[in-house]
């Protein structure tokens, strides 16, 4: 009976392992293209773009922002009230987020409104 049970095995195996090898494939592609779907690209009043995906790191909500000069990570400020809005900086820059997909870009006297109508992925 061991004889026989172990071609029988072999022949599991041998089924099973490329299956598990595709499934790793599959579960790698769904992992970029979740991560191509969390970066957006917002189209500014001033023509240009500006790029964002969202992250947590020790317990924090960050943004990652490229608005043409490389990426920046935003941690997210803390609401104070008022208005709903949500607020990223690192000190010198800021981005602000309002309902309708309107996001205000700040980095010293840079001020860029993007978003709304003209959202893309």
């Amino acid at each position: 009976m061991a004889k026989l049970a172990t071609p029988i095995i072999g022949l599991i195996l041998a089924a099973a392992l490329p299956a598990a090898a595709r499934a790793q494939t599959v579960d790698r592609e769904a992992q970029a293209d979740r991560a191509a779907a969390a970066h957006s690209t917002f189209r500014c009043q001033d023509g240009q773009n500006l790029s964002a995906r969202f992250a947590s790191r020790d317990a924090r909500l960050y943004a990652i922002v490229d608005s043409g000069d490389g990426p920046h990570a935003l941690a997210i400020v803390p609401w104070t009230g008022g208005p709903a809005r949500m607020i990223w900086s690192d000190g010198q820059r800021t981005l602000t987020w309002s309902p309708g997909v309107q996001l205000m870009w700040m980095d010293g006297a840079t001020h860029r409104m993007c978003g709304g109508g003209m959202h893309h992925h």
